[in-house]
């Protein structure tokens, strides 16, 4: 179930002090207060309603007559339970740009911060953006790997493709990242593409027979 499908996802703790203000993202006009571990955040609602199916669900739920809503005040948040500091600064860096000319996030670490909470929260604009962004700049080990823990299926067949096709072997880092039984697969399809002249030649033939081993296996 989603973190924000009941009202009992979310807690909140008087008992347990705020150590502190986000020092970019606390609002003086913002109308939703989030508790991310030990620091507060001051937002507005809107962009979360518009853009989130979730938190659009989530902020449509009835409040018990004599309850003040959480995320109303400062001693009552909403707390994003197991959710990073570092990864929702960088999702509310994009919402809330310094500059609309260009983008404080560069390498695949931080736009995976956006992938990872725009994935969890049905923010579709944003998740589109950041595979857009780690398209761009990421290898083609990070496209398969991420490609499947963020269900990005556009990155798997062309980047597993280029992992068995081109000339150099694997490296001992994009091995550990893709994991052994992925490692040995690739390089069975890498023994065929060399000693079989008709794959050697035909990007189609590498193709189907990648598709069929890593994509629609049988």
């Amino acid at each position: 179930m989603p973190l924000f499908m009941k009202r009992s996802c979310l807690r909140h703790s008087e008992s347990t002090p705020i150590s502190k203000k986000h020092p970019r993202f606390y609002f003086p006009d913002g109308n939703v207060l989030f508790r991310v571990e030990d620091t507060l955040y001051r937002i507005h609602k809107y962009f979360f309603q518009r853009d989130s199916p979730v938190f659009g669900a989530m902020f449509s739920l009835p409040v018990p007559n004599g309850e003040q809503p959480e995320g109303d005040v400062d001693g009552r948040p909403i707390h994003l339970d197991g959710i990073q500091c570092v990864d929702f600064d960088r999702l509310l860096s994009v919402m809330y740009p310094k500059d609309f000319n260009s983008s404080e996030l560069f390498t695949v670490d931080e736009w995976q911060s956006v992938l990872k909470l725009s994935s969890q929260w049905d923010f579709d604009s944003l998740r589109k953006l950041a595979i857009k962004h780690i398209g761009c700049v990421a290898s083609s080990a990070d496209l398969v790997l991420l490609g499947h823990k963020y269900d990005v299926s556009e990155w798997l067949l062309p980047h597993y493709i280029s992992l068995c096709s081109r000339d150099e072997p694997l490296t001992l880092q994009e091995g550990r990242k893709l994991g052994v039984d992925t490692v040995i697969t690739i390089n069975q399809i890498r023994s065929q593409i060399r000693y079989r002249s008709n794959l050697n030649r035909h990007q189609d033939a590498i193709a189907e027979l990648v598709q069929s081993v890593f994509i629609t296996p049988g």
